[in-house]
């Protein structure tokens, strides 16, 4: 079974694309996981950052929304202090 991560546009596209290379998430992710390939799920909501694809450098991805849009390796996770502080 593969496993999906759930990403707002227009990060998700960038993890696609190769230009995000890191997501931060408030839970870790189970060590068996690491190494697997996931599918990137663009949700239907964009983020609430109001980041545009054009600010990215993106201007060419098509802002596809509520589907499976590409995949990436999960290659490494670490847990967010309390404060909810993560960094690159």
């Amino acid at each position: 079974m593969m496993r999906a991560l759930t990403v707002r546009q227009p990060y998700a596209d960038a993890i696609v694309h190769g230009t995000k290379r890191c997501e931060n998430r408030s839970r870790s992710v189970s060590a068996m996981h690491l190494g697997t390939t996931i599918l990137i799920h663009a949700a239907k909501a964009p983020h609430n950052s109001k980041v545009t694809a054009a600010d990215l450098e993106l201007a060419h991805a098509p802002d596809v929304r509520g589907a499976i849009i590409g995949t990436a390796v999960l290659d490494s996770c670490h847990q967010a202090d309390p404060a909810g502080c993560c960094a690159p």
